[in-house]
């Protein structure tokens, strides 16, 4: 056990992880203090991160922004998520690729990521650094600060470099994209607040069942097999 946790901790992967953990604890512990001043806020910061998670930062920006939350607030919870992520489970890859420790829960997810660097190999080779930033700034579907980190790693540029320009990329990304938000949230508002949150719940619900498409018809099989076999 202290041999594992020694290699874990040890190197620049290890660093990163570090940093990882260090963010999760400040931001449970900003909200947890938040929850003592303030608890309508606290739950809006704490929705705010479990929609960055579980759906991505468009429905967690616009969350922010429905529940009349400041820019400057949206914006740096969503950043911080987000890098949250990346240093846990950009290092948790580095350590499977290295055969230290196996994650059965992200190896499905490290084959997606590794067959999408495959996919776009040329781009990477021809722009290098330029294409890991474009990548992570563009939020199209398995593109994103945690598959670019890991495909920097992957085409061989090195931890702190790929971690600086995540970063960099995400937090240009996440501004730009709170502006464009804040304008659209602001102007439904001045009709209907309950729409917003309509909408938002449909966003939320459709992009959920996407992300977790496959274990929800993995189920529904298991349960139609079962009716079969009785």
């Amino acid at each position: 056990m202290n041999e594992l946790l020694e290699k874990l901790f040890k190197g620049h992967a290890g660093n990163i992880f570090l940093l990882g953990l260090f963010l999760v604890f400040s931001l449970a512990v900003f909200i947890i203090i938040t929850y003592f001043i303030d608890v309508k806020l606290a739950n809006k910061l704490t929705g705010i991160v479990f929609s960055n998670i579980l759906v991505g930062r468009v429905p967690a920006l616009s969350f922010g922004y429905a529940a009349e939350l400041s820019h400057f607030i949206v914006i740096s919870i969503n950043i911080v998520a987000e890098m949250i992520l990346v240093t846990i489970i950009y290092p948790l890859f580095v350590f499977s690729f290295q055969g230290i420790v196996k994650v059965k829960v992200l190896e499905d997810f490290f084959i997606q990521v590794k067959a999408k660097k495959e996919q776009h190999q040329e781009k990477f080779d021809k722009y290098g650094r330029l294409g890991l930033f474009m990548f992570v700034f563009i939020p199209f579907w398995m593109t994103g600060p945690i598959v670019g980190a890991i495909i920097g790693f992957l085409i061989g540029i090195k931890h702190y470099t790929v971690i600086f320009i995540v970063l960099i990329s995400t937090i240009i990304a996440i501004s730009l994209w709170g502006l464009f938000l804040q304008e659209i949230i602001d102007s439904l508002m001045i009709f209907d607040s309950q729409l917003i949150w309509i909408i938002l719940f449909i966003v939320v619900v459709v992009l959920l069942f996407f992300r977790f498409k496959d274990v929800i018809l993995d189920k529904i099989q298991e349960l139609f097999n079962k009716e079969e076999n009785k």
